[in-house]
């Protein structure tokens, strides 16, 4: 339950991101648009912080927030739907970090 919890916090996150560089891409935006934008980024940042209260309030840091570091490969994931340049350090830093909470995760468990 607290992977459903956290991965819902997670994609709120991606969509934030999504609808900013949407944003980003379009420029100039209209300012009606750009207000609309902001205003889209900052309910589903607040959904987010609710997300992320209910995770942490019924299971411990300890097993929430490594399940955060799935947000890494994801963005990297978007990004190269969005055609941006990825270069090895962006791969490699996103599998250390990958790497990390795997083994954050795994020791928690043990």
């Amino acid at each position: 339950m607290p992977l459903l919890v956290v991965s819902v916090a997670v994609v709120l996150q991606i969509a934030g991101a999504v609808v900013l560089k949407a944003l980003a891409d379009r420029a100039p935006v209209a300012p009606a648009l750009l207000v609309a934008g902001i205003g889209v980024v900052a309910l589903l940042n607040a959904l987010r912080f609710v997300a992320w209260g209910v995770a942490h309030r019924r299971w411990p840091l300890s097993t929430t927030y490594p399940l955060a570091g799935v947000f890494f490969p994801l963005m990297l994931g978007v990004s190269y739907l969005y055609g941006d340049p990825i270069r090895l350090p962006q791969w490699l830093g996103t599998a250390l970090i990958t790497a990390g909470v795997v083994w954050l995760t795994w020791r928690v468990r043990a």
